[in-house]
């Protein structure tokens, strides 16, 4: 699908989505086949709403951020944009309202809308009716606190409907968080072989690191000369030796982000 005719159907979407929109104001019976406001239990019934809006705006950003890249083989992703975007809002709004994007935290629920209730006045109570201060008139007023909290809602819908990479790492969070074990200290890497064990020190050789946990690897030293590395799996390391001044023994050592390893390395 070309550039054109994918800016046209995203046109499209949003100006359905937009007519959506307008009409739930305007005049909500219009739309039947909407369901009821609490429908989708916690989730407010705009969510979908602004999770498709976002999806649709990142398809035509994308028409005009691609004019000279332009690749026809994504068209699937722009005609199932609306839809992705309902979804991803949807389960976005669900974790945040699991409380699971801090450890610890409360999600906020929306408050339930106070209803107007009566009393019958008694026929036998001549009593004359206490008077109001001002400060307590305020208080009686029923507070909202639903705005507020759909507002947020919206927002998250919105922007994970715009920036998938906004949802992936709330899915990330989320993992680390129910699957992670608590109060469990993360393990620092550990060097078994180097081969070779020594190396002349003025030519740059390759060494091969053989251990554990070398994934997350950040650096790698021979004394405090750092080395290029590339890391071939969680039990392998390549690493090129500097060229140094001078021989000796040095420390040959391995830093990821959990922590560090070494062992003794001669250059010659």
């Amino acid at each position: 699908m070309d550039r054109k005719t994918t800016f046209i159907l995203a046109l499209l979407y949003l100006a359905l989505i937009l007519t959506i929109g307008l009409i739930f104001f305007a005049n909500r019976g219009l739309l039947f086949f909407l369901p009821e406001t609490n429908a989708f239990g916690p989730v407010p019934l705009g969510v979908p709403w602004f999770g498709a809006l976002g999806a649709v705006l990142i398809s035509l950003t994308g028409v005009f951020e691609h004019e000279h890249d332009w690749d026809a083989s994504y068209w699937p992703w722009h005609v199932a944009r609306p839809l992705i975007g309902v979804a991803l809002g949807v389960v976005s709004v669900l974790i945040l309202q699991a409380g699971v994007l801090a450890v610890g935290s409360t999600p906020i629920q929306p408050a339930p809308t106070p209803t107007a209730t009566s009393t019958q006045p008694a026929t036998t109570s001549t009593s004359t009716p206490a008077p109001t201060t001002p400060g307590a008139a305020q208080q009686s007023q029923p507070t909202n606190s639903k705005i507020p909290t759909n507002l947020l809602y919206y927002l998250v819908a919105f922007l994970v409907g715009y920036r998938e990479e906004t949802f992936r790492e709330l899915i990330k969070r989320l993992v680390d968080i129910i699957l992670a074990p608590g109060n469990v200290k993360a393990t620092a890497p550990t060097i078994q072989n180097v081969n070779p064990i020594q190396a002349p020190h003025a030519t740059p050789t390759q060494v091969v690191i053989t251990g554990s946990r070398f994934t997350s690897t950040q650096s790698v030293k021979f004394g405090n000369s750092a080395a290029q590395f590339t890391v071939n799996g969680d039990g392998r390391l390549t690493a090129t030796t500097p060229a140094l001044a001078a021989g000796g023994a040095v420390l040959l050592t391995v830093t990821t982000k959990d922590g560090s390893a070494s062992i003794d390395f001669t250059f010659n």
